[in-house]
């Protein structure tokens, strides 16, 4: 696993000294919350989570961290609440899709980006997000050629998710025929619908979910690789597995798609609100840094098979700048290509009436049904009633007769009705 050292701001040093002792009074006995912009079971919150654990032992006075996911629009809704409500005090951070920080720029006046990405304090990125577009090994799609010849149904959880974006994206761009499908709640059951064949692919998927939690899909070959993202080759993907950008003979299309490559750069990155006090921002970058260097991440990550090549904060800033500097025909000419083509079709739910067989750890529920038993989990978005009340997950119990809305056989549930 290669591990490159965080590059310090020379602000850093503010929290050296005086400077660190004032971080320590203010830290101290505080809560620090990072708010993942992604549902749970993805590459996203893997990292988000991972860097949440060990920050708390990187920052002076040693502050409480929680990562709390805060789903909805594709990542926007965290977003903003980052930049317009959350404390401009370093309590509340933010850690995202790498699609975010650009919305503005993809979406123009359309975007329901409520930010100025250059005003956010970027604190900085564990890795480069390395993704990569497969097909599952039922689908007729072999390579990336045949994307140009067969309609590819593929999932996606909302208009702005890189899933999304990047299937308009490829489609006007390069000429290909993805069909996508939003509204599944979680990077996992838009696993699962590929699984199920509901899908028969992902447009955009990150190495470091494949790698990390479905390593069974290279090893038994469930999936077909079929092209990497991003400005350059990363070396853990086979190198087999073309770089799309290198496809694109049109000079004004290959300018369009590096800008939105450019996205992949910042990987996962983490930020603080607009206004957060300068050495603030120094200290939770100095914090990040160490954290992402600690032998202790280091280790985890090692074992969940993940890689940790961090940038820092005004590296990701940079990035950032640089995207909004491009020239106006290409930004055009990218917008114009994410503009989707009408109406999307949505995730389809399934219903059942059952009673609840067993309720297990992490929301899981095992619910008799028909003469089989579907199984299910329970989300922070689930909608939970019980005798037409509003209730929490923990109100479930074993016995229950229940109505359910689920996104298929291990996805999770919807709604659920119980009496």
């Amino acid at each position: 696993m290669k591990t490159v050292s965080f590059a310090l701001a020379a602000g850093a040093a503010l929290v050296l000294g005086t400077g660190a002792a004032t971080a320590a009074d203010f830290y101290k006995g505080k809560k620090v919350t990072v708010f993942i912009t992604s549902g749970s079971g993805g590459s996203v919150d893997l990292m988000g989570r991972l860097g949440a654990r060990h920050l708390g032992k990187h920052l002076p006075g040693n502050p409480t961290v929680l990562a709390k996911n805060k789903t909805g629009a594709g990542g926007l809704v965290g977003a903003n609440y980052i930049y317009n409500q959350a404390p401009k005090d370093g309590t509340e951070l933010g850690s995202s899709l790498n699609s975010i920080p650009f919305a503005p720029l993809f979406y123009g006046k359309k975007s329901k980006a409520k930010f100025d990405p250059n005003k956010f304090n970027w604190i900085g990125s564990p890795v480069k997000f390395v993704a990569v577009s497969i097909a599952w090994h039922t689908s007729k799609i072999k390579k990336w050629q045949d994307l140009r010849k067969h309609t590819t149904v593929v999932g996606s959880s909302g208009m702005g998710s890189s899933s999304t974006v990047d299937g308009f994206v490829m489609n006007n761009l390069m000429g290909f025929k993805y069909k996508v499908i939003i509204g599944y709640p979680s990077g996992s059951d838009i696993d699962l619908a590929m699984i199920r064949g509901e899908t028969e692919g992902r447009v955009t998927t990150a190495w470091a979910g494949i790698t990390s939690r479905h390593p069974d899909w290279l090893t038994d070959k469930k999936v077909t690789l079929l092209y990497q993202m991003g400005l350059e080759r990363y070396p853990g993907v086979p190198a087999s597995v073309p770089l799309i950008i290198d496809a694109v003979e049109d000079p004004m299309k290959k300018a369009a798609l590096k800008l939105k490559m450019a996205a992949y750069d910042v990987g996962y990155p983490i930020y603080a609100p607009p206004g957060t006090p300068a050495e603030r921002v120094a200290t939770l970058r100095k914090g990040y840094a160490d954290t992402f260097a600690s032998k202790e991440l280091l280790a985890e990550a090692k074992k969940a098979r993940v890689d940790i090549a961090p940038l820092s904060g005004e590296k990701v800033a940079g990035i950032v700048a640089e995207a909004y500097a491009a020239p106006q025909n290409v930004q055009e000419l990218l917008r114009a290509a994410i503009r989707p083509p009408g109406k999307l079709d949505k995730a389809k739910t399934v219903r059942i009436a059952g009673v609840i067989k067993a309720v297990k750890k992490k929301g899981r529920l095992e619910v008799s049904a028909g003469a089989g038993t579907a199984k299910m989990r329970v989300g922070k978005k689930t909608k939970i009633k019980i005798n037409g009340k509003k209730a929490k997950r923990s109100a479930l119990k074993a016995g229950m007769m229940c109505d359910i809305d689920y996104f298929g056989e291990g996805g999770q549930a919807k709604n659920i009705s119980c009496k």
